[in-house]
């Protein structure tokens, strides 16, 4: 997949602790859902390097250099795999890799290396079979492949060098900015926690002016090693669309003083997806505060974890806490509607994973929304975790999208591959649900009239217009048999709920049926409850494919929470920073625009 990429940094200010890792994935999504490919130089846990070293120097205080590298090594690596743990739970597709697979080669001494060569190639084929890449910041190889480290401020470097020889490879035409995640929006020409009211923070820092700064933020290595590898990078926290941009002057700041309160958002419904949400929110409070939860036990919640302050048992109740934003996963049509319709006619933001209520109301509420300004995000009622809808879109404002082909329904895919393995239809529907893939009542899963319902909303993005019941022809799986499972497997292919859309100029058409995948369908690398898009453009022999999980607590809550960062961020623009373009129903990273070579 071509397309840009970021290289993000997160340093221990962020990774304080295994949960902190969360934090990772929420930033990494917000990029890949851009459309970037990503990737993420991820350092130790906060203290981590610090105690290896020290109970290294304690066992042997005579220890060679080489290794030390070798031991501390573990507090990098170790925090790459958990980073790579989270995102696989979240249904991001990644590669954790280590320096020896990226080639990172150093010079110098064992404790304190410089890089000198990295595997372009490597890293471009990785990007190429998955849109993320995790790799441990502040370690290389020597001539030897021996473990080296980089010295203070050595995971900002891994990131800048990255950077670098990405933007700069012979024959590149491959777009790059290097962001660096604190714990702290950007750079301030004071520090902030110490004067709250007067500190101004920097939209543009010229080298020279942050190496006047005191060394904390940014290690002054970092910024030495910008100047030299002519690529400029951003200093930015995990939710904030606009890093400090550090490069040749000249600076500008910001016309205001920092301070941003968290938006208050209330939830409906707290069931799989709901509660997953309910957790991500709760370790983001510097960002969002949870003001309400409606579910229908409030005992049974309470016991469960969730603070009782916030449980309510009416959805009518949560307009009354006056939330900034509503985040509906309750299902269905009657309540759902009704509390979606009052929110949008308050003024009230929504966040929506309801894909029937939207296939069969959008109109009516991008009515209300045109009258109130108010606006109503749905990417996770699409596909799940993975980005479907601002795929079609961004690829829609490239050039007319002519064909469509998707597997959107993820209990369709678990059932079918229990079948293949000789499980009874009733045991995989059974199996389906206990993975919290399928829900209590799976007819709509079943016979296809949750994957119309995500085709629907799929071509919508796709043209703008309304597919109306008439252009859509529907068959589910549960009538099929083992024996077409078998069938299917044994001449190399794979049974699929398949989605196909066809966006011809006498009208767009829907047909949802179980069909054979070839072995050579991109589709059919697809997995139990993952989900895929092939989306063919008239003006492009190339096909553009996205996949990744599509059901599931994490994966879908996980796009919930991307759009409440877009909904979040929408109101955080700088009049000081550059101007901003895409769809406002997008989270949108301003790319960092990078020194001529």
């Amino acid at each position: 997949m071509e397309g840009p990429i970021s290289v993000l940094k997160f340093g221990s200010s962020v990774l304080t602790d295994e949960r902190a890792a969360a934090r990772v994935v929420h930033e990494v999504y917000n990029a890949w859902r851009d459309g970037h490919r990503v990737i993420a130089v991820v350092s130790a846990l906060a203290g981590e390097t610090d105690a290896l070293l020290a109970g290294a120097r304690a066992l042997n205080p005579n220890a060679e250099d080489t290794t030390l590298a070798a031991y501390v090594a573990q507090g990098e690596t170790r925090s790459a795999a958990l980073v790579g743990l989270y995102l696989d739970r979240a249904g991001v597709p990644a590669h954790v890799l280590d320096a020896g697979a990226i080639g990172l080669t150093t010079t110098g001494g064992a404790l304190d290396a410089a890089p000198t060569g990295l595997d372009v190639q490597r890293i471009l084929l990785a990007l190429s079979q998955r849109p993320v890449l995790v790799v441990p910041g502040f370690l290389g190889r020597d001539e030897l492949g021996s473990t080296t480290l980089l010295g203070r401020g050595g995971s900002d470097l891994t990131a800048l060098y990255i950077a670098a020889r990405l933007r700069h490879a012979p024959n590149t035409t491959h777009s790059v900015r290097c962001v660096l995640i604190k714990d702290v929006d950007g750079l301030y020409d004071r520090d902030p926690a110490l004067y709250p009211h007067s500190a101004r923070r920097y939209v543009h820092a010229s080298h020279d002016d942050v190496l006047a700064l005191p060394e904390g933020i940014v290690q002054h290595k970092a910024v030495r090693a910008s100047r030299e590898y002519r690529v400029e990078f951003g200093v930015g926290t995990v939710g904030h669309p606009a890093p400090t941009r550090v490069g040749p002057g000249p600076s500008a700041l910001a016309q205001s003083a920092a301070g941003h309160s968290p938006v208050r958002v209330a939830l409906a419904g707290c069931g799989v997806v709901g509660r997953g949400v309910h957790d991500l929110l709760r370790g983001l409070p510097d960002l969002f505060d949870l003001v309400g939860v409606a579910v229908r036990d409030v005992a049974a919640h309470r016991d469960a974890g969730v603070d009782r302050s916030l449980l309510v048992d009416s959805p009518a109740h949560l307009l009354g806490r006056k939330p900034a934003i509503l985040v509906e996963t309750i299902g269905g049509l009657g309540v759902a509607a009704d509390l979606v319709r009052a929110a949008l006619d308050n003024g009230v933001h929504v966040v929506s994973a309801n894909k029937s209520l939207l296939a069969d109301r959008l109109p009516e509420f991008e009515t209300l929304c045109q009258r109130t300004q108010a606006r109503l995000c749905f990417s996770a009622a699409v596909g799940g975790g993975v980005p479907m809808l601002e795929t079609v879109r961004r690829c829609a404002s490239r050039g007319r999208i002519t064909h469509i082909t998707g597997v959107l329904n993820g209990t369709t895919s678990f059932v079918l591959d229990e079948l293949a393995r000789g499980v009874s239809f009733a045991q995989a529907v059974s199996l389906a649900q206990r993975a919290g893939f399928a829900e209590s009542d799976p007819r709509a899963d079943l016979s296809g009239a949750d994957a119309a319902a995500k085709a629907r909303l799929i071509a919508h993005a796709a043209t703008g217009s309304w597919i109306t019941t008439a252009q859509i022809r529907c068959t589910g799986i549960d009538a099929v048999t083992a024996d077409e499972v078998t069938r299917a497997k044994a001449g190399g292919g794979l049974l699929r709920l398949v989605a196909h859309i066809s966006l011809h100029a006498r009208g767009p058409q829907i047909v949802i049926e179980p069909r054979a995948l070839d072995a050579t369908s991109p589709l059919s690398r697809l997995r139990g409850e993952q989900n895929g898009l092939i989306i063919e453009l008239e003006n492009s022999s190339e096909p553009v494919f996205v996949c990744g999980r599509g059901a599931g607590r994490w994966p879908t809550a996980q796009s919930v929470l991307a759009d409440l960062f877009s909904l979040l961020n929408s109101n955080r623009s700088d009049p000081a920073a550059p101007p901003q373009s895409g769809d406002r129903n997008t989270h949108t990273t301003p790319a960092l625009e990078e020194v001529a070579a």
